[in-house]
């Protein structure tokens, strides 16, 4: 392994060019070279690296059907985790490569690229920002008050201004944005594609894409029907509490 080609690596597995990213080395530019060269004109550690490889190789998530009886909190608490990856390192990787590249032969490919992704990363920021802000911190009050951790103050500034139920029918936003994407990148095929960094870029597009489809299957069918629960049950105990006094 140590004695193959860069190019030949990212490949096999495109894992290693964000993991060299990490390292500092713009794989592109050393994609002739073995990794033992770059590693030691690097002066990185090859059995660190190695072990970096072995550990982003595992991006065991969690299903759905193991959330289903956490509660509220414990759910939001995950997918903000998934928010924070998305953001802080997903996203920012697969810009740089962008703005790094080099228009290959398919120059109106890499022009659409570099238009429509930055467009959506920012659109994407947004989403997940608004989603935390209003909706995940409406199910913790929500949940807060249920449970008798709060008083009503919280609920009973946003219980009627604030649906959840219209919310999750906007959900889809982000979605649409990806079958854009893949409407450029041709499924992120590329089978046709000589270009290691295009290659690299497709690939992670791809894994994030499944990444988001997974994250949104978990807010759909998981978060969304015990929110929509907790709301109910908090307008039954504010009405039970108001006819009380």
């Amino acid at each position: 392994m140590k004695n193959k080609s860069i190019e030949i690596l990212v490949n096999e597995n495109f894992v290693y060019a964000k993991v060299l990213d990490y390292f500092g080395v713009e794989y592109y530019k050393s994609k002739n070279k073995t990794l033992l060269e770059v590693c030691q004109e690097h002066k990185i550690n090859l059995s660190q690296l190695l072990d970096v490889i072995d550990r982003a190789q595992d991006r065991s998530t969690i299903n759905a059907s193991e959330l289903i009886n956490f509660p509220a909190r414990l759910i939001i608490g995950y997918l903000k985790h998934a928010h924070e990856l998305f953001i802080k390192d997903r996203l920012p990787f697969i810009l740089r490569q962008i703005n790094a590249l080099k228009a290959p032969a398919d120059t109106e490919l890499i022009e659409d690229l570099k238009m429509v992704l930055p467009m959506f990363v920012d659109d994407f920021i947004h989403h997940i920002y608004e989603e935390e802000d209003r909706l995940f911190s409406y199910i913790n009050d929500l949940e807060c008050f249920v449970l008798g951790k709060s008083s009503s103050a919280k609920v009973l500034v946003n219980i009627d201004s604030f649906s959840i139920q219209e919310f999750a029918l906007h959900h889809g936003d982000s979605d649409d944005e990806m079958k854009g994407i893949r409407g450029i990148t041709g499924e992120y095929q590329t089978t046709d594609i000589e270009d290691i960094q295009l290659k690299v870029i497709f690939k992670e597009l791809q894994a994030f894409d499944q990444e988001l489809t997974k994250h949104a299957h978990i807010e759909n069918n998981v978060l969304f029907p015990k929110a929509l629960m907790l709301e109910k049950q908090a307008k039954e105990k504010l009405t039970l509490t108001f006819s009380q006094n």
